[in-house]
């Protein structure tokens, strides 16, 4: 089991969480995904919702499957009860419009002597109805993946012991069914050059319009031990130009879809990877708490967390749901709905960064002109004396008086004036 910090499993801030579930309302209420309003009665909606946009729902069909920012769902139960209960239609993922963009189809067993659809071969009469509508979403321009391996079956010991008879047979159902791709979920042990090669004839056979991916834990796109067995550095410097993307598992006791787990892989591959970028790697998450139990957080908690992720990495690769029949906020009577909300959190508009603010200059202080010295007492006495002559001037009136208010005794000046005043 991958381990954490337990500070770096930080929950969306107030700010994006605040934004996330004003704006699901949006889809689960009065707007957004065509079609999601009228779903349930208000009762029904949660009150931890996820983020919505103006633009979520509209399908991208004719665009085909996008680079990034994907929307996938897990379609493993056909049925609520074994083969017995009211069966699950994945028909509404494209007839109220979700903007789902994959169904991957679960899980196909590779046995020893057979192929086989969960328990069922894959021509039994239960899956008519399945495969019809199968088709229908397809002429919508949605991509329908068939996932082989998984938990407790022997796909890949099967390929392991006897690879060309089993990838026969997996290339028959490819061709017989008109799938558009191939998930890859190694949960046992296998060799890496198996995967390689599955990778390379699959490429070969079908073409580059032909999607392959894979289903690994977290702990395997940060170089640490994994379900797999091998180093997924090493498969993707080998086979990455085949690869479309990873459905990284991010629950069951291996992460959690939080922006910190998903930073985490996405460092590691820009660092020290293979270099897989953001763009090929899609947060698989749990679509319903009863699916596994360790990893599920409330919608609104992951609508704000691919926010975040979004802030960071805008080339996004995308989300995928684990699984289909009983997610969340629909349930089995409308499981299409998670799909809606999350192309709305995939699709809502990023927060607009405030500006930073621009520091005023400091005022420049202009230096204070240097005060002009006053004359001295005498100095305007010599100069009186020098402009007045014997006469008496204004000069001589001005030095005397300057030579009195120094406290001087102006004798040459008083004998002067009293000699004009006898003559």
């Amino acid at each position: 089991m991958v381990t954490r910090n337990d500070a770096a499993r930080r929950r969306p801030g107030r700010g994006a969480a605040t934004l996330a579930a004003a704006l699901l309302a949006m889809v689960l209420g009065v707007g957004g995904v065509p079609g999601a309003a009228s779903a349930a009665p208000a009762s029904e909606v949660p009150e931890e919702t996820a983020v919505a946009s103006d633009t979520a729902g509209v399908a991208s069909a004719e665009a085909g499957v996008r680079g990034s920012g994907r929307v996938i769902v897990y379609y493993q139960k056909q049925f609520v009860d074994g083969t017995s209960g009211a069966y699950i239609s994945p028909l509404p993922l494209v007839t109220e419009n979700t903007g789902v963009d994959v169904v991957n189809l679960a899980a196909v067993h590779m046995n020893e002597n057979e192929l086989r659809l969960n328990d069922l071969l894959p021509d039994d009469p239960l899956f008519d109805t399945m495969w019809h509508e199968l088709g229908e979403i397809q002429d919508a321009g949605v991509a329908v993946v068939g996932m082989i391996g998984g938990a407790q079956n022997a796909t890949w010991q099967s390929l392991s012991t006897d690879y060309e008879t089993q990838y026969q047979r997996l290339h028959d159902f490819v061709v017989t069914y008109s799938l558009d791709g191939i998930d890859l979920d190694v949960e046992t042990e296998t060799d890496v050059a198996v995967v390689e090669q599955v990778i390379s004839d699959l490429a070969r056979d079908f073409g580059d319009g032909f999607l392959i991916t894979l289903s690994p834990v977290t702990a395997a796109l940060v170089g640490q031990d994994n379900l797999s067995g091998f180093n997924y550095d090493q498969l993707y410097a080998a086979s990455g130009h085949s690869i479309d993307w990873f459905n990284t598992q991010f629950y069951c006791g291996w992460g959690e879809p939080t922006a910190a787990d998903y930073d985490e892989i996405v460092s590691y591959q820009a660092e020290r990877g293979a270099g897989i970028p953001a763009s090929k790697i899609v947060m698989a998450v749990l679509t319903n708490p009863e699916n596994c139990g360790d990893g599920w957080v409330p919608l609104d908690e992951l609508a704000a967390s691919i926010l975040q992720i979004r802030t960071v990495s805008p080339d996004f690769g995308g989300v995928a749901g684990w699984e289909y029949f009983n997610s969340l906020p629909g349930g089995p009577e409308a499981p299409w709905r998670w799909a809606a909300v999350m192309r709305a959190a995939v699709d809502a508009p990023l927060p607009t960064p405030s500006p930073t603010p621009t520091t005023a200059p400091s005022p420049t202080t202009s230096p204070a002109p240097a005060p002009t010295p006053s004359p001295t007492g005498a100095a305007l006495a010599d100069t009186g004396a020098a402009a007045g002559g014997a006469g008496l001037g204004p000069g001589v009136l001005a030095g005397a008086a300057a030579m009195l208010l120094l406290g001087g005794v102006v004798v040459v000046a008083t004998q002067r004036i009293r000699s004009r005043s006898r003559a």
